[in-house]
């Protein structure tokens, strides 16, 4: 048996949107700052799995500082209708059998990597978003609120450097990244047509 993160469970009931419960652990869901971790979500209502999503194009998992927050989420990841299983039955997410979610979100230590401000722990926000196919697209909250971030095994003073290259999933595809050490933020390496030529260039979008 190999050794990999125990998932957070969270169920995303339209009903009850704000409470934020691992089925992993029957706790709060939280997490330790510097791990790679997963959170793997169910969608429903009123306690019930909703097993026909054929209206979902997306779902996107974001970490604000707080409720309130208007900057940029601290950690983002997104999830396309096509890597989603939106025939996930009852039995399936009850018995936390495979395929055993609608979505997952994979957050690599890098961006788990949040600043505590020297506390022990710190509770930052959790949204859950799906888009809709329809026209024009809907936004719908699927749960918001509190997650508890813990201090882990990266300090203020041996926080590892971060890597100035990496492959990162950005809207479902994978793309290549470049740290920028002044912003403090990655950028996607993109290729342009300039004058018929391609050309490297870096996005406009801090990730």
């Amino acid at each position: 048996m190999s050794l990999s993160p125990l998932p957070i469970r969270l169920f995303c009931d339209l009903a009850a949107r704000s409470s934020v419960v691992d089925l992993n652990t029957s706790q709060g869901a939280a997490f330790y700052r510097g791990d790679d971790i997963e959170i793997d979500i169910g969608i429903g209502q009123n306690g019930a799995l909703l097993t026909s999503l054929a209206n979902v194009a997306s779902v996107t998992c974001q970490l604000f500082q707080s409720e309130t927050d208007t900057s940029a989420p601290m950690i983002s990841g997104t999830v396309l209708a096509a890597n989603m299983n939106l025939g996930l039955t009852q039995s399936e997410w009850t018995g936390n059998t495979s395929p055993y979610c609608h979505a997952a979100f994979l957050f690599p230590n890098s961006q788990t990597a949040v600043s505590l401000n020297g506390q022990a722990a710190v509770n930052y926000w959790l949204r859950i978003i799906a888009q809709t196919t329809d026209s024009p697209p809907k936004l719908i909250t699927l749960l918001d609120g509190p997650i508890t971030v813990r201090d882990g095994p990266i300090s203020a003073v041996s926080a590892p450097a971060p890597g100035y290259f990496r492959m990162f999933t950005v809207a479902g595809s994978v793309v290549p990244q470049i740290y920028d050490p002044v912003s403090g933020h990655y950028y996607n390496l993109e290729i342009d047509m300039v004058n018929g030529v391609r050309t490297l260039s870096l996005g406009d979008t801090a990730y």
